[in-house]
């Protein structure tokens, strides 16, 4: 089975809810031995349960990567644990504040970059410090589409996930010779917890979808398979490559524009 994850030991961090959730749950399905951490262990454990009960090996460990001293101490405990550690899926991060440029303070800042760039590099390179060791190792990270399509008054969350679109393709230069391959996967628009707010606001929903080609939001599970297919062997000569799955939103415009007489 080309993409099989068959006695892979595969780390997902934020994986309780949304797209890591959807990760998980896919994982186990193609033989995976999963570990699901979050910064509340009990929600971790409710999604390991889940796994366990479609047939896999899980395990839930408490993270919060928005420390990243915690965390290095987390994931080298995992490593020692389960003696390698064969692929990361890097998910946690938080949602953007809506916000104009003129108005960001440095609070706000430093809040998103704490946790989405600073704290999601720290958990790559600890894990990543493993890979290197044992000479291979697949890393995924979830960035946005975003990265590549400007936000109005998205600029904080925006810069962000454009610095973890840098952060894949130079790791993937440095590391491609000893074995570890880095990858990111870029949703658009999700129906997650994240989402929730402008799902239920029909005004934003149908202007959002507006330009989104196949109009309407993805489903987490719809971003799980090209994460799956990142961390197996299929995925063996991939590297530094950020794969886009929105529907179509970063093709162009989906509105027709008026003709012209």
């Amino acid at each position: 089975m080309i993409f099989s994850c068959k006695n892979k030991i595969i780390l997902v961090i934020g994986g309780t809810r949304g797209i890591g959730r959807a990760a998980v749950l896919t994982l186990a399905d193609v033989g995976a031995t999963v570990i699901v951490t979050g910064r509340a262990l009990e929600l971790a454990e409710t999604v390991a349960a889940e796994a366990r009960a479609r047939g896999a090996e899980a395990f839930a460990w408490a993270m919060d990567i928005g420390d990243p001293h915690a965390s290095r101490t987390a994931i080298d405990a995992i490593a020692a644990r389960f003696g390698r550690i064969d692929a990361l899926v890097a998910n946690a991060g938080i949602s953007p504040y809506w916000i104009r440029s003129d108005h960001i303070t440095p609070e706000i800042w430093d809040e998103l970059m704490a946790v989405n760039l600073r704290g999601t590099f720290f958990a790559v390179q600890a894990a990543g410090r493993h890979m290197l060791t044992q000479g291979s190792g697949s890393i995924v990270t979830v960035s946005s589409v975003t990265a590549t399509v400007g936000v109005n008054r998205g600029l904080p969350y925006v810069a962000t996930k454009g610095g973890l679109d840098a952060m894949i393709r130079t790791l993937a230069i440095e590391w491609a010779d000893r074995g570890v391959r880095v990858n990111g996967v870029a949703p658009g628009y999700v129906a997650t917890d994240l989402t929730h707010g402008m799902r239920n606001n029909p005004g934003i929903t149908d202007h959002l979808l507006g330009e989104v080609p196949m109009g309407r939001f993805a489903e987490p599970e719809e971003l799980a398979g090209t994460i799956v297919h990142l961390c197996s062997d299929a995925a063996s000569f991939i590297t530094g490559q950020i794969f886009v799955v929105d529907g179509g939103f970063a093709a162009g415009r989906a509105k027709q524009t008026p003709a012209r007489i």
